[in-house]
């Protein structure tokens, strides 16, 4: 049985919380209701593409911090990073390598927050 990935419950909420159908909401990327019933049941290999994500934002009036919350999970469904943050993750090479020390040595979220906290106390 397929698990739905957090972009899949994220939608699902977000459209019910704007009333929606999923037949309603497909409409802003011309698919059918069954390819958003998909994705919330997690039983889609991957979520719309960018552009079509940005209808789904517009469909859905989400504010400019869930709009974030959304690409960013659509992205991590694809097993990417928004365009935009791999933009800056590789013209700033030295960012790779604390992540994959970070990663290596499983840096808890807690720690990170030290970590910048510590950094952006020094400006």
């Amino acid at each position: 049985m397929n698990e739905p990935s957090e972009f899949g419950q994220f939608l699902k909420k977000k459209r019910k919380n704007a009333n929606l159908t999923q037949e309603a909401l497909a409409i802003a990327i011309n698919k059918s209701g069954q390819y958003i019933s998909n994705i919330e049941k997690g039983k889609n290999n991957a979520p719309p593409n960018p552009s079509d994500i940005e209808a789904l934002i517009n469909k859905l009036e989400l504010d400019e911090n869930d709009a974030q919350h959304f690409r960013e999970k659509a992205a991590a469904d694809r097993c990417q990073l928004p365009k935009q943050q791999m933009d800056y993750l590789l013209s700033h090479r030295g960012l790779l390598d604390i992540i994959a020390y970070g990663t290596k040595n499983n840096v808890s979220d807690r720690q990170w927050k030290i970590i910048f906290s510590d950094i952006l106390g020094r400006k």
